[in-house]
């Protein structure tokens, strides 16, 4: 709108211009009319009329131009002034003729193609009246050729004036138009900037977050962005499940309270019970304490307080505490967004967590009883099987062979205390810090000469790798497979060595333990239902599966044993 008020103006002063330079022609013409100058009292009448008239409009453009557009009709006026100028200055012959095109210029330029034909028609009527009226001969001026270049000139100048008025007219339209465009996408790109700038913030918080190394550090880094954002302080405390407390608080940038407070739910105002079974964002602005718990309130402080209950599928995880001295749906709606998304981050991170320490904490208890419970099978319980077995025996041989079961007694002892060893070994679980090769082969080789005590057994070993470089957790579950499948070689194979291949490359181990003995049917074998007694060959592929392994038995009655496995440097237990 602006512009095209501009453009008016500029218009405007371009015809008070062109109506200046026109009046040229009359003055020059009034200069050498007679041989001298100025010798028509009349015409310099006129002539000054004209002037006067030309420097009105100069003087008061800007509201003529106002009125003008107002009131259109202003121009018939301008235009009868004009005429009568011609009238009055020679009719066809006058040299005020560019001058009295002026209005119907000024049509064209500011009404167009409408303008200029209302202009040219109504002109003409004028410029006829003005002609008719001077005492001429009426049939000698209308078929001058004056007259016809001068009324061909009333509605062709007009004419051509449009067309240009009207390019730059829709030309500013279309400036408008790609103005308006170009506001518009600018205001969207600063909303796309916003949000880019909210979501960077989001992904650049999620990311701290998932690399927290443990749950102080997470709460620190969400209380932090917190701050950042402009609040002045942020609370945070944490449901413990199992015991149903509030619990683990801290703050920025007040740290944590000189004590470690630890709050029943039941024991927390009733307004914040209530709230923290809802993911409803609450203002807390009383002047009562908020959690009850007075060294707790203390150091929180009076508030006011915007409440974000923080929560995981309906499960309450904990309760976010902002400082805000306006209410949530007070502040702006990027701030509150922003809020809002670092709440629900916070409480999907530590939800998850909190989850997966649970199901950790699952998982080793599983993981361990199913330890206890192989090395059991596998050592004391065949003990003691053999030990009720020769027990067994005794008894049917007493009292005839008094002897003999004197020495069957004096092996049981030799055993039972074998037995008491095992059990020992198997509470204490006795591991060094680090499970190196060489204590790798040396563990294994003791461990056969206990297994094996009547006869030498050797190992044979072939490595490659760096074993040394495996983590903790697999070292430990390659010793098991390997004492397993030792154990059994010892026990069912009928053989005096083994040959243990081990290899580490970039990213899997592959280990394989052979023996030539009387070998087995893998099927049957590891058919559960089939024999109780095996069930070391399936502790074996459970371990190499917990690890997310491959594992392959080749076997054959008289044939030998094979036991091949793969499992990655970063072996991972799960729950399978």
């Amino acid at each position: 709108m602006r512009e095209s008020i501009v453009y008016q103006q500029r218009s405007f002063v371009f015809l008070v211009l062109y109506r200046w330079v026109s009046l040229a022609v009359p003055l020059w013409a009034l200069v050498t009319a007679n041989g001298y100058a100025f010798s028509d009292i009349s015409a310099v009448l006129v002539l000054l009329v004209a002037v006067v008239h030309t420097a009105l409009l100069t003087v008061f453009h800007h509201r003529l131009n106002h009125l003008v557009l107002k009131w259109p009709s202003l121009l018939a006026v301008d235009m009868l002034f004009t005429a009568t100028l011609l009238w009055l200055s020679g009719g066809i012959f006058s040299p005020y003729y560019l001058f009295a095109l002026s209005p119907l210029l000024a049509s064209a330029l500011f009404f167009q193609y409408k303008g200029a034909l209302f202009g040219s028609g109504f002109f003409t009527i004028s410029y006829l009246v003005a002609i008719l009226a001077r005492p001429f001969s009426l049939a000698n001026t209308l078929m001058s050729q004056t007259f016809f270049m001068q009324l061909a000139g009333i509605w062709l100048l007009p004419a051509l004036v449009a067309y240009p008025a009207t390019l730059l007219r829709r030309l500013r339209e279309a400036h408008r138009a790609l103005a308006r465009a170009r506001d518009d996408l600018a205001q969207r790109h600063e909303e796309l900037r916003t949000a880019h700038r909210q979501l960077t913030i989001i992904h650049d918080l999620t990311v701290s977050l998932q690399a927290a190394p443990d749950i102080e550090t997470l709460q620190q880094r969400v209380l932090t962005a917190l701050t950042q954002l402009g609040f002045e302080r942020a609370v945070m405390g944490l449901i413990n499940p199992i015991t149903q407390r509030l619990e683990q608080w801290r703050a920025h940038p007040a740290g944590t309270p000189s004590s470690p407070i630890s709050l029943p739910l039941s024991a927390i105002t009733p307004s914040l019970a209530s709230w923290l079974s809802t993911p409803e964002i609450r203002w807390w602005n009383a002047s009562t304490p908020l959690t009850g718990h007075p060294t707790l309130d203390e150091w929180i402080g009076p508030g006011p307080w915007i409440v974000l209950p923080l929560s995981l599928r309906e499960h309450p995880v904990g309760v976010l505490l902002v400082a805000s001295k306006v209410p949530p749906n007070a502040l702006p709606e990027p701030k509150l967004i922003m809020l809002r998304s670092v709440g629900e981050q916070a409480a999907v991170v530590l939800g998850t967590i909190m989850l997966c320490i649970d199901r950790a904490k699952r998982l080793a208890v599983e993981h361990e009883r199913n330890r206890i419970a192989r090395e059991i099978h596998d050592s004391i319980a065949q003990s003691l099987f053999g030990i009720v077995f020769t027990l067994d025996a005794c008894i049917k041989m007493l009292p005839d062979q008094a002897n003999e079961v004197q020495k069957e007694l004096i092996d049981l002892r030799n055993l039972a205390s074998r037995v008491r060893q095992q059990v020992r070994q198997s509470i204490l679980d006795i591991w060094p810090s680090e499970l190196t090769l060489e204590r790798f082969k040396a563990d294994l080789r003791k461990y056969a000469r206990h297994v094996n005590q009547a006869r030498m057994f050797h190992i044979e070993f072939n490595t490659g790798g760096n074993f040394d470089g495996l983590s903790p957790r697999v070292r430990r579950n390659l010793y098991r497979i390997a004492q397993e499948a030792v154990a059994n070689a010892i026990r069912h194979a009928g053989v005096d060595s083994v040959r243990i291949c081990l290899r580490v490359d970039e990213t899997r181990v592959y280990m394989s333990v052979r023996d030539t003995g009387q070998g087995f049917e893998p099927e049957e074998v590891l058919c559960r239902e089939y024999n109780r007694e095996h069930f070391g060959v399936r502790g074996i592929r459970e371990r190499v599966q917990a690890l997310r392994g491959e594992c392959e038995i080749f076997s054959h009655p008289n044939a030998g044993t094979l036991v091949l496995i793969s499992i990655p440097v970063n072996g991972v237990l799960h729950d399978g």
